[in-house]
């Protein structure tokens, strides 16, 4: 008798524990039922952008919007044989790319013009040929100085040339080699002061260069941490610091300075042109700065005018539209790596 209780028993605590469990399961299924986004709409975008920034935004997008995102990540250099691609191969609908990408896909035809009603708040200079494609946010070169030489020397150290004084400064700039994404900067002396000038120019910077900078995140981090006295390298990187309490001091070159772009284009191929428009305006909304914030990231938005922005010194930000064509800039980037990065001074 008494197994015969115990045996009741215990099949009522299998029994217990199982039903205990089922419902734990099916609690936990409606937990995630609950947290999977339910999709009115799907678009599908390529970009050579970040990935992380880029995986964000989208993630972001599709809880805001109920519209699925696929993030298709393209090599930058591959860019230009997407876009080369007939309209009818094309299977996208969107395109986030560099400025020398987007103006590739314009030669190419790629993109269908965007509505004036999604590009009236983003300042003109950001605007591609016949409304193609806009800027989204950009990022330009700035001089970064660590705080106690800003407090001496450094507060004069506020133009390019000024840079290139005989002085008893450390300087890191990026070697363009070795993070082509920085030829920007090397590119656009080239264009403003010819390539003569521009050669002239860096390897009167070399005598005082401690370090090239393997990245362009790299040469700020030497000066924000006191490697270096001033590195040259994008606002973005530098802004890093100075929000993290990093004694560091932002300075927008006053002759002006190059700049790298990110934008977005309308594929003519777009069998959601409407949803596609609409991602479009999400992009250009604060939305998406605070998304960038989030991910601290802090590129400038184009929605903004750029003589709003002004550096410690008051100075207005200033942007070169300048760039060399593709046949010159294997031949200017030669030409820095003889004359100035590997050069042999003869005595």
């Amino acid at each position: 008798m008494k197994r015969l209780r115990l045996l009741i028993v215990y099949l009522l605590v299998v029994v217990g524990m199982f039903s205990v469990g089922l419902w734990l399961n099916d609690m936990k299924q409606d937990q995630v039922d609950q947290r999977v986004i339910s999709t009115r709409a799907e678009i599908t975008i390529y970009t050579d952008g970040d990935p992380e920034v880029m995986t964000a935004i989208g993630q972001a997008y599709e809880r805001e919007a109920q519209v699925r995102v696929h993030v298709i990540p393209i090599p930058q250099n591959q860019m230009g044989t997407r876009l080369a691609l007939p309209e009818a191969e094309q299977q996208g609908d969107l395109v986030i790319s560099t400025k020398s990408n987007l103006s590739e896909g314009v030669e190419h035809g790629a993109f269908r013009r965007l509505p004036i009603t999604l590009t009236y708040s983003v300042d003109t200079v950001f605007h591609g040929p016949d409304e193609q494609w806009v800027g989204i946010w950009y990022d330009p070169y700035v001089l970064a100085l660590h705080d106690t030489f800003y407090s001496s020397q450094g507060k004069y150290v506020n133009t390019w040339f000024s840079l290139a004084y005989t002085g008893p400064w450390r300087i890191a700039v990026t070697d363009f080699v070795a993070d082509a994404s920085s030829t920007t900067l090397l590119n656009s002396f080239g264009d403003i002061y010819g390539l003569d000038g521009a050669i002239s120019y860096f390897d009167s910077l070399r005598p005082r260069i401690v370090q090239y900078a393997k990245a362009l995140p790299s040469s700020v981090r030497m000066a924000a941490i006191g490697d270096v006295q001033v590195s040259v390298g994008h606002y973005s990187d530098a802004k890093f610091y100075e929000v993290h309490k990093y004694p560091l001091t932002i300075l927008y070159p006053r002759e002006g300075t190059p700049y790298d772009l990110m934008g977005v284009g309308i594929l003519k191929g777009s069998s959601n042109v409407g949803e596609s428009e609409a991602f479009v305006s999400w992009l250009l909304s604060e939305r998406v700065q605070a998304v960038l914030k989030e991910g601290d990231r802090y590129y400038l938005p184009t929605r903004e005018t750029v003589e709003s922005h002004k550096d410690r010194q008051g100075n207005h930000l200033v942007l070169w539209n300048a760039g060399i064509v593709k046949e010159e800039q294997d031949k200017i980037l030669q030409e820095w790596i003889r004359q100035v990065r590997f050069r042999k001074d003869t005595p």
